[in-house]
């Protein structure tokens, strides 16, 4: 994919992740490519890729659509998570840490007051962020030795919208708390303390699940359903380009 290919990708799939495209808005590729002053061809490729990532659906005749996800639906999921991130990490401290997990984890805690007490924020930071916490609780997951349960949590990631959006709207304040947090998870995985570790990862997830449900609530209320159809390629009438978007799916 070239350079200008991921451009486009990027900035349509941020324009979804922001409400710029709200859900069941059409995009339509003819003013998408206005918009961005390029030629369809590469806003058509665009538009086959979000779509794999589950943020559009394609439809015979109408073309691309935006996925409607509603702040419900991300509370809910979270609920969700935050049940099985908890029996996780208890069935964890119910089993004990093999000295290797052990290390693991302490490696990534030590990685992680390191990259904490750098104060050195910058656009990169979430991403860093996103892999010492996914290492994190991976180590658990693998330590609870279920892989049902494992298989569960991870099918909680793959919602498209999610995996977008886990680790969104991050700030130092928020990333030091979630490391205090996984300290003393932790600990109580060590010690043993099995109801003290579910507590304090549900509390965790949960807490992420309602600093993003909060932001989408922001999202929804300052998304009308055809706020700038004109200037931003949504569309919502019959005209959509059937034919390049058969053309994107095929």
């Amino acid at each position: 994919m070239t350079t200008r290919s991921q451009m486009i990708v990027r900035r349509l799939r941020e324009g979804v992740l922001d409400g710029l495209y709200p859900g069941g808005a059409r995009m339509n590729e003819v003013d998408l490519a206005e918009t961005l002053g390029v030629s369809r061809t590469p806003v058509r490729a665009a538009l086959s890729i979000l779509a794999t990532e589950g943020l559009l659906k394609y439809t015979p005749n109408s073309g691309f659509v935006v996925q409607t996800f509603t702040s419900k639906d991300i509370e809910g999921i979270y609920e969700l998570r935050s049940t099985l991130s908890g029996l996780a990490v208890r069935l964890a401290a119910e089993n004990g840490l093999s000295g290797e997990q052990l290390e693991r984890l302490q490696r990534i805690v030590a990685q992680s007051t390191e990259f904490i007490e750098a104060h050195n924020w910058s656009a990169d930071h979430p991403k860093r962020w996103e892999q010492l916490a996914h290492e994190f609780h991976r180590v658990l997951y693998e330590a609870a030795d279920n892989p049902h349960l494992v298989a569960a949590l991870g099918r909680t990631h793959e919602i498209p919208l999610i995996r977008e959006i886990r680790f969104r709207w991050l700030d130092p304040d928020y990333m030091l708390r979630s490391h205090n947090d996984h300290i003393a998870i932790l600990e109580a995985v060590q010690r043993g303390q099995q109801l003290r570790a579910e507590s304090l990862t549900r509390e965790l997830i949960y807490r992420n699940g309602q600093r993003i449900v909060q932001h989408w609530r922001r999202i929804e209320a300052s998304s009308a359903p055809d706020d700038g159809a004109a200037n931003t390629g949504t569309d919502t009438g019959t005209d959509t380009d059937a034919t390049g978007a058969q053309t994107a799916a095929g």
